[in-house]
């Protein structure tokens, strides 16, 4: 669970838009789209969206439908964001870089989105229908959704809602992510907009060592059934997980279903740890249990103990 939050806020900042018929690199990703038209005046509708990544047929995303929004961009502008936006959710939940995903390409793209969230504009994107493909494994969600909100300036904190609805995955052989990942989960953040295109570079292509993006959660909650997870925080993203670090407050309602569903799954080091997390957890108010929590080096830790979850 804790992978799949880090990538959702990992995949929310990066979605930045695309200027002016900025031409996606056929080095990086291929793009057919059944149909696409616009609606009003900075609103555009698609349908049947296909993008593969370069030079790999095994990792692709498919959406039913596409629906991008935004203040002052033309059709081909938001076409182009909502290329860029996809190309970052492809890259980042098949963990798949590509050196033929030029800094170039998105240091152009982000232009006008970036001009934009300065003036105080906003942003949204919204996928239905969709399915993200890496060899075997099919993650497929009913809808996602991101909403960017403007700041004035590179220094102001650009703010950000990611929500995703009706999420499952098969074909894993990772029988943790299976029984665990959220079906649904919604994020608010804040995020220095000039940071958005190194994380996007990041993310897709290479990951340098000097990337590192400062990102505030003032809420989160997932949702698996019976089992959710609230919390809050903040975490410095670097585009590798393991070289990206947190800190903040989660509180789980049904810890117990949680620990049998890992038991279950025969995931016998996670259910000792969140057993042994449970005895040191805070009792809330609402019934839940919570910890102070932190994520570094690759290292979970709760309350200062770090837990055996690899």
């Amino acid at each position: 669970m804790k992978t799949f939050l880090l990538t959702t806020a990992i995949a929310a900042l990066s979605c930045i838009g695309v200027a002016r018929a900025t031409a996606l690199p056929a080095t990086c990703a291929h793009v057919v789209v059944a149909s696409s038209q616009p609606h009003g005046a900075g609103s555009l509708a698609g349908h049947g969206y296909d993008l593969s990544l370069a030079g790999d047929a095994q990792r692709t995303f498919h959406a039913g439908d596409i629906t991008a929004t935004g203040t002052g961009l033309d059709p081909q502008a938001l076409r182009d964001m909502e290329d860029v936006a996809s190309l970052v959710l492809l890259a980042t939940l098949t963990g798949h870089h590509s050196e033929g995903c030029a800094q170039d390409y998105f240091a152009a793209a982000a232009t006008p989105i970036m001009e934009g969230l300065r003036a105080g504009h906003s942003y949204d994107l919204t996928w239905q229908d969709g399915q993200l493909t890496s060899g075997a494994t099919k993650l497929s969600f009913r809808r996602a959704h991101l909403h960017l909100g403007g700041a004035r300036s590179d220094d102001t904190p650009s703010t950000l809602t990611l929500d995703t609805q009706g999420v499952g995955i098969t074909g894993t052989h990772n029988i943790l992510l299976a029984s665990a990942l959220p079906q649904q989960a919604t994020a608010n953040a804040s995020v220095p907009g000039s940071a958005l295109v190194s994380l996007a570079t990041a993310i897709t292509g290479h990951p340098a060592h000097n990337i590192m993006v400062p990102l505030h959660v003032s809420s989160l909650n997932a949702q698996r059934g019976s089992m959710q997870v609230t919390g809050n925080g903040d975490a410095n993203l670097t585009g590798n997980t393991d070289a990206s670090s947190a800190t903040g407050h989660i509180q789980v309602q049904n810890l117990d279903a949680v620990i049998d569903t890992l038991r279950n799954a025969g995931q016998t080091r996670a259910s000792a740890a969140l057993v042994l997390a449970k005895l040191f957890g805070h009792k809330a108010a609402s019934g839940g249990t919570s910890w102070d929590v932190s994520w570094e080096g690759g290292v979970m830790t709760v309350n200062h103990i770090p837990l055996p979850i690899r």
